[in-house]
């Protein structure tokens, strides 16, 4: 074999692992992708389109004519929320189904939960109960499971002191409204019981979202 087929094999073989790296480098963009879709449809939808001011909706119990309100739009006059138990947050625009007594150190329990919707730490008090009302849910999973999960709480993280946050629980609408948003590491326990005075309700996330090095907390205090 001459020098001159050596090369040009040799600048073949280069050429193919050229075009081999191009192509795992795509995938790897379109995977990443693909993994944060939600998160960035998420902030897309909070900053271009907002929600409706507060004075100008009405958040109802839902009837047997009426479904959950699942997109709440800048029109949008009445949030229909659950009727057994239902977490409404109007400034990230989450509606969802709460599931009772979860047990939050059960991964396979939770984990079965919060395919439904929002779980409520099993041990912590119910709205209609003095004390801490402790919820949780995913922010992000990997992106082959995704699909299975309703994801709310990507925005936690944009709620600001005094937003409201509305609780239904056994056909009573129960308002919180925001004290502070903290960010903690996973060892904090201590939000699962009453740390306050004050009859509270606890959100919790895993943060950033898309990992599960912290705690995103969300602390509000029962207004109505």
């Amino acid at each position: 074999m001459s020098e001159v087929d050596k090369a040009e094999i040799k600048n073949e073989k280069a050429g193919w692992r050229k075009y081999i790296g191009i192509l795992l480098l795509v995938l790897g963009i379109v995977i990443l992708l693909f993994t944060f879709q939600p998160i960035i449809s998420a902030y897309l939808d909070f900053y271009f389109a907002p929600t409706p001011k507060e004075d100008q909706v009405k958040v109802e119990i839902v009837t047997a004519d009426e479904e959950i309100t699942k997109e709440v739009k800048q029109d949008t006059q009445v949030v229909f929320v659950d009727n057994n138990f239902g977490l409404y947050i109007p400034k990230i625009k989450a509606n969802a189904e709460v599931i009772k007594n979860v047990d939050p150190f059960n991964q396979e329990a939770y984990t079965q939960a919060l395919i439904s919707g929002v779980a409520h730490a099993k041990g912590s008090a119910l709205p209609s109960e003095d004390g801490n009302v402790f919820l949780f849910a995913h922010s992000a999973v990997n992106f082959y499971e995704r699909r299975k999960y309703n994801v709310y709480f990507y925005l936690l993280n944009e709620l600001r002191k005094d937003d409201p946050i509305y609780v239904s629980y056994q056909n009573v609408i129960y308002k919180y409204k925001v004290l502070e948003v903290t960010i903690v590491n996973p060892d904090e326990v201590k939000y699962l019981g009453r740390y306050m005075e004050e009859d509270t309700l606890t959100l919790m996330t895993c943060w950033p979202a898309g990992a599960n090095i912290k705690r995103t907390i969300v602390t509000a205090i029962r207004d109505i």
